[in-house]
């Protein structure tokens, strides 16, 4: 019994060393999930506190599929994000019931799918915003470290994804007051 509790106390501090860091690693996820608590305590829209949960949503799908070394099934990587994403934004939705109307007038008959008026829920609608953003700003980390062979500056993909929320969370106070 006492060699157990000296192996426990001896491999313990163990569970605490830094691993190695990839991109979309937990500070990122830590950043975004960052940004949506800030955002929701500053009183800002709530679509922009979806912009950040959704962000959040993909950026732990994206963590969770590089952490699993093996693929298991086809797919794999794209149905962990889908279902993170799910996971993350649904029950988000329930807290904040906040709708928003969303008028379409493409063409057609008033009442047809192109020419009608949508109610969405506001953190649905940020975090399909968000999550598109963030997976095109990985997309562009991904892509400038391919060109260069090396990223251009260290925590280039967490600058970028967050760059990227901060814009699209401006354009989406401006434009949907």
């Amino acid at each position: 019994m006492k060699i157990n509790k000296l192996l426990f106390l001896l491999l313990s501090p163990l569970l605490f060393l830094p691993r190695l860091v990839h991109a979309h690693c937990p500070l990122c996820t830590g950043a975004v999930i960052a940004g949506a608590a800030g955002a929701k305590y500053m009183g800002i829209n709530t679509s922009i506190v979806g912009v950040f949960v959704g962000a959040a949503g993909i950026s732990l799908g994206i963590m969770t599929a590089k952490f699993l070394k093996k693929k298991y099934f086809p797919l794999q990587t794209t149905i962990i994000v889908l279902l993170s994403f799910l996971l993350t934004v649904v029950p988000t939705q329930a807290t904040m019931p906040d709708t928003m109307f969303m008028p379409v007038h493409l063409f057609g008959s008033v009442g047809s799918i192109f020419n009608t008026v949508y109610f969405t829920n506001k953190i649905l609608f940020g975090s399909i915003i968000g999550g598109i953003v963030t997976v095109a700003a990985y997309g562009l980390h991904l892509y400038i470290k391919k060109k260069n062979q090396k990223v251009l500056f260290p925590f280039q993909g967490i600058a970028l994804t967050v760059l990227a929320l901060i814009i699209t969370s401006i354009i989406i106070q401006l434009t949907l007051v």
